[in-house]
């Protein structure tokens, strides 16, 4: 037994490199990330500056965080992030020598965008005419239109005067510029705003760039096939021909961004062009195990490569007696598991936060679900990920009222607003010249607490509790989603504010846009989750219950037969490959119908294959 697994030839080659660029051409599951995050935590032993390690997704840059926790000091030491979080951070700090004052408001929502689109379009004389003769299906392709020109000319950094090489309607240039100061009378960027107006930073004050490149001893790009033209600018005016310990992780064949304007070309071609890297292939498979993939080939035959598949793992299929004993079992093997603390196949200790439970359907989960509170195991409940989006009409009038509150120039939000509010207009508007025409009291005492919110956000959890306890709806259904709003919030708030010394509402405002509050990956424990909700997500261990027929596949594809079960299928198969190491699959011979009556149950039409 051994504590850590050993890094490969191939691994220690990268991870303890010559400083210089390097471009690590990595296949699928090959421990890209895992080999960055040791390349990371060998610099540091070398050198007393920062190490700036860049990412495409919130989820990836915590998982390096996760990984390199036990380094003292280490946000200090590392900044992990996305592209978009690195910009901010910078416009936060040098924003005044481009000319903001002050961070402005993100919009972040797509929603949001289209609307100031249509904004500008009325603002546009030579072409307003034309729009309103439109039906409403032309009009949303226009709309798009013009939203993806605007992104384009972004992210691909394309001058003004280009703009013509790269659009033959003039209407949608002045759109464009319209739109650009739609958001600037709001003090508002877009999401594509951040890398322009950062890559703007360094190229017109080359000391502020200077003074990053001295800042950080390296650079380390993971998942780099999905840069896009402005992320690579960006790295090329802050490196300036001066800096190139950097380095680039990444697959050609895994580019998934190419509707924002990426391509695996930034990496594969322009980096090797620009910096002449060390090109390191890495191709061993660490993400699953032999004994996984050689089970889910049983499902879907050939659809994974097993030749350079590194570790034997583990794959079982048990049946049992009804979910007491199904339950009982994977609870007993969890135990097991823990005890025995490591295993050569599986990467450190054993832990709960290694292990993940699937079923085809939440109500599969009862059974589990009291056993392992009565086993004082930690789990929670996977949920699908993104920007926290309030379900009652209540919620969503607080969600403007705070937008206009931190930003009293979102003319767009303020509409937003009023309508809600059924306010036809208001002169000199504020929160608190609307109170008085607010005809629901409900809502009036709801912007009341708005207003009262102190700017650095001390008092929001006390204010939201005790509007939350107080709540008086006849409407049990609405209450409850309000009940539960709030409730969210209130994790999106903890979760920034444990991570934030200096607190304000709106730096929690864009921390949530750019996704970096949301509760869902603070979750500790065993994983349960459903088989939709865990696309893209592995676990060391996983184990698959109520695999019975009809259970899974569901009854209603069984009965609707076609595409329903195909699509069953490769749910199955997902379900099996998000096992890395060991996979546990299990099914009740009978089961409790609500009715109270016992069921006969037979093993899944699926799994009949591994009887063959």
């Amino acid at each position: 037994m051994t504590t850590t697994i050993e890094l490969s030839e191939k691994q220690k080659e990268i991870v303890f490199a010559e400083n210089g660029p390097i471009y690590v051409k990595a296949s699928a599951g090959s421990g890209k990330t895992r080999v960055l995050t040791k390349r990371v935590r060998y610099l540091l032993g070398k050198t007393n500056k920062k190490v700036l390690a860049l990412t495409f997704t919130n989820k990836a840059g915590d998982e390096i965080e996760e990984r390199l926790k036990d380094i003292p000091e280490i946000e200090k030491r590392v900044f992990v992030g996305t592209f978009h979080k690195f910009c901010k951070t910078m416009l936060e700090n040098h924003g005044n020598l481009i000319g903001l004052a002050k961070m402005p408001h993100l919009f972040e929502d797509e929603t949001d965008r289209l609307e100031l689109v249509e904004q500008a379009i009325k603002q546009t004389p030579s072409y307003a005419g034309k729009y309103k003769t439109q039906d409403k299906k032309e009009q949303k392709n226009f709309r798009y239109r013009v939203l993806n020109f605007i992104s384009k000319v972004k992210r691909e950094l394309i001058a003004d005067s280009e703009f013509e090489q790269h659009t033959d309607d003039e209407n949608i240039v002045l759109l464009y510029q319209n739109y650009q100061d739609i958001l600037r009378a709001q003090n508002a960027i877009d999401f594509d705003d951040l890398l322009l107006l950062a890559y703007s930073l360094l190229v017109n004050h080359p000391k502020t760039a200077a003074l990053y490149r001295r800042s950080f001893f390296a650079i380390c790009i993971d998942e780099a096939q999905d840069l896009n033209n402005a992320q690579y600018q960006l790295l090329l005016a802050l490196a300036n021909d001066e800096f190139t310990n950097i380095m680039m992780v990444g697959d050609p064949n895994q580019s998934i961004y190419h509707f924002n304007g990426s391509s695996p070309d930034y990496m594969d071609k322009q980096f090797i062009r620009d910096f002449k890297p060390v090109i390191v292939e890495l191709n061993e498979n660490y993400r699953s195990s032999i004994a996984v993939l050689s089970a889910a080939n049983k499902i879907i035959p050939n659809a994974e490569y097993i030749a350079e598949t590194v570790k034997e793992g583990l794959f079982e299929i048990n049946h049992l007696e009804d979910e007491e004993a199904e339950a009982q079992w994977v609870i007993d093997k969890i135990k097991e598991l823990i005890a025995s603390k490591t295993h050569d196949d599986i990467e450190g200790e054993i832990t709960c936060e290694k292990i993940a439970v699937l079923a085809r359907t939440k109500y599969v989960f009862n059974k589990l679900e009291a056993q392992l509170n009565e086993a004082n195991l930690p789990f929670y409940y996977k949920m699908t990920p993104g920007a926290i989006r309030f379900e009652s009409d209540l919620m969503n009038i607080f969600d403007l009222a705070l937008r206009v509150r931190l930003n009293p120039q979102d003319s767009l939000h303020k509409g937003r607003l009023l309508k809600r509010l059924n306010i036809k207009t208001v002169r000199n508007f504020s929160l608190e010249v609307v109170i008085p025409q607010v005809t629901d009291e409900l809502n009036k005492k709801l912007i009341k607490l708005v207003i009262e919110l102190d700017d650095d956000g001390s008092n929001i959890k006390k204010a939201l509790e005790r509007f939350r306890d107080d709540l008086s709806i006849e409407d049990e259904n609405e209450k409850n989603m309000i009940f539960h709003d709030i409730n969210e919030l209130l994790k999106h708030w903890h979760n920034y504010a444990k991570k934030t010394d200096n607190k304000s509402l709106h730096q929690f405002k864009n921390a949530m846009a750019l996704g970096q509050t949301h509760p869902l990956t603070q979750h500790a424990g065993i994983t349960l989750s459903t088989v939709h909700t865990m696309k893209g997500q592995e676990f060391d261990i996983v184990f698959v219950i109520g695999m019975d027929d009809e259970t899974f596949p569901d009854y209603r594809a069984v009965r609707s037969r076609g595409i329903e079960m195909t699509q069953e299928k490769n749910n199955l198969y997902v379900a099996l490959t998000r096992a890395k190491r060991f996979l546990y699959v299990t099914w009740p011979q009978k089961r409790m119908m609500p009715w109270g009556d016992y069921k006969t149950r037979k093993i899944s039409r699926f799994l009949k294959v591994f009887n063959d």
